[in-house]
């Protein structure tokens, strides 16, 4: 995860400089909205250390979306909380977060927002707390949004995304 954190740490050093290499870089986890929720978990997976990679079964369920995905952790298993007629990305990525804090941190980057493929980043909670005393944590979070449980991604509209994206150009 050290090179993870040097790739962000370099990102923000100069951001209009090292967008195009950090855009192309490992430290980014691109998903796009149409990807299977599992697929998302795997993707966190691929770069969590594997003490800290997500503990997690699909199986078969009687909702209308058919399937639950069940996370497991300290000798329990809870289900994503997804609606009963369908799984969404930013369900998966909200409870992911819960499952892997405190000790990670998944971040959104916003170099994404207006497309359809998001990118988003996990370090170390320590790791982030690190750029936010050296870069301003203002700073990191306009590049690198905290999610929290009542965080919109793939579920905004066209409207919330202009306005956002309007928003950051101030």
């Amino acid at each position: 995860m050290g090179d993870l954190f040097r790739e962000v740490q370099l990102f923000l050093a100069a951001p209009s400089e090292h967008r195009d290499e950090f855009d192309a870089s490992d430290a980014l986890i691109w998903v796009d909205w149409g990807d299977e929720d599992e697929s998302v978990l795997s993707y966190l997976n691929d770069v969590l250390p594997e003490e800290a990679q997500i503990d997690y079964e699909c199986v078969d369920s009687e909702t209308e979306r058919g399937f639950d995905i069940l996370l497991k952790k300290d000798g329990e298993a809870h289900a994503v909380p997804y609606a009963a007629d369908a799984a969404d990305r930013d369900t998966t990525l909200k409870a992911a977060q819960e499952y892997l804090a405190p000790a990670y941190e998944i971040r959104w980057y916003m170099g994404s927002l207006g497309s359809d493929t998001l990118a988003f980043t996990v370090l170390p909670t320590d790791d982030w707390e690190k750029l936010e005393r050296e870069f301003d944590a203002e700073q990191v979070a306009y590049y690198f949004a905290p999610i929290y449980a009542d965080s919109q991604m793939f579920g905004m509209d066209v409207d919330e995304v202009s306005d956002l994206l309007e928003q950051r150009k101030q």
